[in-house]
């Protein structure tokens, strides 16, 4: 699954930076998670660094909307990163098999 930030947002700043995919951005109120972007950190660490990073408990969390398999994940973060190196074992325990 994608990841999603709930409207606990407070608008810190420190995940945007942290996301190796660029999905993270301002919206209007609270910062977004694009969902096209998103690799739940599959392939680059083994867990997701929005939510390692960020300062409110459970403000990231998988959108149900949006269900994805590790390899989906990992086949994701080798074509939005074609020049980084993609490591099938950063995986973490909340993604879906």
């Amino acid at each position: 699954m994608a990841l999603l930030i709930t409207d606990e947002c407070i608008n810190c700043d420190v995940c945007e930076p942290e996301c190796p995919n660029s999905a993270i951005y301002q919206g209007d109120e609270i910062y977004e998670i694009d969902p096209l972007r998103c690799t739940e950190c599959v392939g680059h660490f083994d867990e997701p660094q929005c939510a390692a990073v960020c300062p409110v408990d459970d403000c990231c969390i998988s959108d149900p909307d949006v269900p994805e398999t590790t390899d989906v994940l990992l086949e994701k973060a080798r074509v939005l990163n074609p020049d980084k190196e993609i490591d099938p074992e950063k995986v973490w325990a909340g993604v879906r098999n």
